[in-house]
């Protein structure tokens, strides 16, 4: 999977601008699919507001609520047709765009952006009342243990009846250094356990956010001294972009690498998940460099 999955481009581009692919998704009235969402207390962070990383589970929940109604049936009556295909998460894009507090009502907007010869990409937006806090994207692949499989007509059909857009230009593969556990300097050791582990029998994609998460706050913890409570949630970043290089698989344990960047607004967290010196996932964060209160900088 890891050399055929299609990838999200690296850099901050799910921006709401109208040049960028997040200001497609910012119109609630663009989304065929629309999921009232109400924030769980595990959703919060010490600040009482919605994570990066619950966001993730509401466009998990987003993507497997969408009505399929003629793939589903497949899958249900057509037997050896169906054997041996999985559908999997190659990479997704999250970008938070204002507070989302517990108090709020939230619908979440899905949609389908791109249908691809074995993969297609979802598109959505979280919005409270009409406002959009947040935007994300995601490249889903169908596949079989020989690789990528052609997507099948019934799925194509499902797929084709809730297209909003189709996002320009095509999408780079992050570059080959990326792979290299050398190129960075922080390491964080993650235990994989029976709960990060889902439907398709390996680690869950809003586990493995969580653990870029942890290895970022690990290291701003280290720069700021002990913290009660971990790092101030103000410094957490508000947009991830993660590809899913490879299958992560329990009861393991993996390495998340990390290497920290200036950025034009703040930093940027370059990270990979490693088993050995094998890469299975890479992720870019991005996110201030101050915390709004106090005058600290994780640098």
């Amino acid at each position: 999977m890891a050399d055929h999955a299609p990838v999200l481009s690296a850099g901050p581009s799910l921006a709401p601008s109208p040049d960028q692919d997040g200001g497609r998704l910012t119109d609630p009235s663009a989304f065929p699919v629309r999921r009232p969402m109400a924030p769980r207390y595990a959703d919060l962070g010490g600040d009482g507001r919605v994570t990066t990383v619950a966001l993730g589970r509401w466009f998990e929940e987003a993507r497997i609520g969408a009505a399929l109604p003629r793939f589903r049936r497949r899958a249900r009556d057509g037997g050896s047709a169906r054997a041996g295909f999985r559908v999997l998460l190659a990479a997704q894009r999250l970008r938070v765009l204002a507070p989302l507090p517990f108090d709020g009502d939230y619908t979440v907007g899905t949609g389908v952006r791109r249908i691809g010869g074995s993969s297609y990409s979802w598109g959505h937006g979280v919005f409270r009342g009409e406002r959009c806090v947040a935007v994300a994207d995601s490249v889903t692949v169908l596949a079989t243990a020989a690789g990528p499989s052609t997507l099948p007509d019934e799925l194509r059909a499902d797929l084709a009846a809730m297209v909003i857009d189709e996002p320009g230009g095509a999408p780079a593969r992050p570059e080959a250094a990326r792979h290299d556990r050398g190129g960075y300097p922080f390491g964080h050791t993650i235990t994989t356990r029976i709960g990060d582990v889902d439907t398709n029998r390996h680690v869950n994609n809003v586990a493995v956010l969580s653990w870029y998460a942890d290895a970022v706050a690990t290291w701003q913890a280290a720069q700021l001294g002990a913290v009660d409570g971990g790092p101030p949630e103000a410094l957490a970043p508000s947009a991830w972009e993660v590809q899913y290089v490879d299958e992560v698989a329990h009861p393991r344990t993996y390495d998340v690498a990390l290497a920290v960047d200036d950025a034009p607004d703040g930093l940027h967290y370059r990270a990979g998940i490693f088993a050995g010196e094998r890469c299975v996932g890479l992720a870019d964060g991005f996110g201030p460099a101050v915390a709004e209160r106090g005058a600290r900088s994780p640098r």
